[in-house]
């Protein structure tokens, strides 16, 4: 969420970002940052794989013309372009993103966004014994 947070800022520096729940009275223009929901699958015994859902619902400044939406598609085209090339740099890990138009009211468009990668489910522990001695026979034919 906080990747997703400081990419739409460096992008959009003039807009609010709340995450999960917007203010009222609601600020314009400005995005809302929403866990959707989460998956987790196990892939081995040290390891799952995470499918994460967000949507960012763009705000924009609405005028007199409700059917006038011109303006408010643009920012849903900008964001879904943010995330183009498949993945997210968060940390020291490029998280692979799938991004999606998820519709649009007259003041309101959403984008839905799915992340998917791997996560160790060990504690960090390796409690796996070590080796102490290896035979081998080694024959020549």
């Amino acid at each position: 969420m906080a990747g997703i947070q400081q990419l739409l800022a460096e992008n959009y520096p003039d807009h609010t970002i709340t995450m999960d729940l917007h203010p009222e009275p609601l600020e314009r223009p400005s995005f809302m940052i929403e866990l959707v929901t989460a998956d987790r699958s196990p892939v081995n015994c040290k390891t799952v794989q995470e499918t994460v859902y967000f949507t960012i619902t763009c705000f924009d400044i609405t005028d007199d013309d409700p059917g006038n939406t011109t303006n408010l598609l643009l920012i849903q085209q900008g964001v879904l372009d943010l995330f183009r090339a498949g993945y997210l740099s968060v940390q020291d890990r490029k998280i692979s993103v799938a991004a999606s138009p998820g519709g649009r009211n007259a003041d309101q468009a959403y984008v839905d966004l799915q992340f998917e990668y791997f996560e160790d489910r060990s504690d960090g522990r390796n409690i796996t014994p070590l080796m102490k001695e290896v035979y081998t026979t080694i024959k020549e034919e």
